[in-house]
């Protein structure tokens, strides 16, 4: 499923934003890279991460000088597993610091710690706002849950009950024309989607797709 997702999206991406699939996607992640990161968890990656993974390996991050960063799904990043593994290890850091719960959580995540170590982080809008991997859901859960937070909000919440399902929704939402090129980048000559607002997860207090999500 996580392939044939992919496959899609790099279909619409050489149609629509070549950039994105031929400069802006690292190359696929290693074994050495995948078991790095499950030896320091210390808990097994779902396997449609680690497929998603050994397809691509985030996007560029621009340490390098690289142009054309791009955007992935709902418009975000998309981490490479060096940094995944760099903020795992910066919340544990910081573990020793008094938790602090979120003032609003869906039912099938733990609301207990905003900053909780096994949320591996997958996305980010570059401000307040985060795609992560649960592998700490709630009873009412599921391990390798995809979930939202928004730190300035303090509200966090499903978003996908698997990575195969919100690579599979990507899918779908790219196919039903929900996502165009941003056109002031695209008078650059970068390459970054933007998804339409009924479903953007960033302002999601405003999107139809998300309004109650919260609440659930």
């Amino acid at each position: 499923m996580v392939n044939d997702s992919l496959n899609y999206i790099e279909q619409w991406l050489a149609v629509n934003a070549p950039r994105i699939l031929n400069e802006s996607l690292n190359p696929e992640a290693t074994e050495n890279q995948l078991t790095a990161l499950e030896t320091a968890i210390g808990k097994s990656l779902p396997k449609d991460y680690k497929d998603l993974y050994r397809r691509y390996n985030g996007l560029k991050n621009g340490l390098n000088g690289e142009e054309n960063l791009g955007s992935f799904f709902y418009g975000m990043s998309f981490l490479p597993l060096a940094e995944v593994l760099w903020w795992m290890e910066h919340q544990r850091q910081h573990e020793t610091e008094p938790v602090v719960p979120l003032d609003k959580a869906a039912t099938a995540l733990n609301p207990q710690n905003r900053q909780n170590p096994l949320w591996l982080r997958l996305g980010f809008d570059g401000s307040h706002t985060w795609l992560m991997i649960d592998l700490d859901p709630s009873k009412l859960g599921t391990y390798g849950q995809v979930i939202f937070l928004d730190e300035e909000y303090e509200t966090a919440f499903l978003v996908a009950d698997s990575v195969a399902g919100l690579l599979a929704t990507f899918a779908q939402d790219l196919s039903m024309g929900l996502y165009q090129l941003n056109p002031d980048a695209a008078e650059d000559g970068e390459d970054y989607i933007d998804p339409d607002a009924s479903i953007d997860l960033v302002n999601w207090y405003s999107a139809e797709r998300w309004q109650n999500a919260a609440e659930q």
